[in-house]
């Protein structure tokens, strides 16, 4: 295309191209909304021994991209800073009710997502003043205790009312 295509054409493309955008994002994986349930600091890993990288009031709306496989802790993009908030301040609509990742886990829907401190340092803190240290970081990440697997802690109360 150049100065000579028509308007039209050139209308066309971009509509083409911009939908071929959404349908790749949409087909890729919809990201899902979820809503802060308190003020809570968004951190440079899924723990509290990440640096914070903002903390965002209750009531924030966060994208989230996916969360660690105990759907303890999710990657989210609040305004314009992605990290990780503990699923337990993280609340989706549910069957006319709000409920946490850290309660509803697997059975939200989210993906479970691996985390490696140098390739997420790389990709979103290059311009941050601790970025020189994710090597420490990563030794820290690499010998925490394991985490627990998820429960459904719905089923198991539900099953002791009965």
């Amino acid at each position: 295309m150049n100065a000579t295509t028509p308007l039209h054409a050139r209308a066309r493309c971009t509509f083409l191209a911009a939908l071929a955008c959404l349908t790749a994002t949409v087909s890729g994986g919809a990201l899902a909304q979820a809503v802060t349930t308190s003020a809570v600091n968004v951190r440079a890993g899924p723990d509290r021994i990440f640096p914070t990288v903002t903390w965002v009031l209750k009531g924030t709306a966060a994208t989230v991209h996916g969360c660690v496989d105990s759907w303890r802790w999710c990657d989210v993009t609040v305004g314009r800073d992605r990290g990780w908030i503990y699923a337990r301040y993280l609340s989706v609509p549910r069957n006319d009710r709000n409920v946490t990742i850290l309660q509803g886990g697997p059975g939200l829907g989210f993906p479970a997502v691996e985390f490696s401190v140098r390739a997420y340092w790389d990709a979103h803190y290059a311009d941050r003043r601790w970025i020189g240290q994710a090597g420490h970081y990563q030794t820290r990440w690499d010998r925490r205790r394991p985490q627990p697997e998820w429960k459904d802690r719905s089923a198991a109360s539900q099953a002791g009312a009965g």
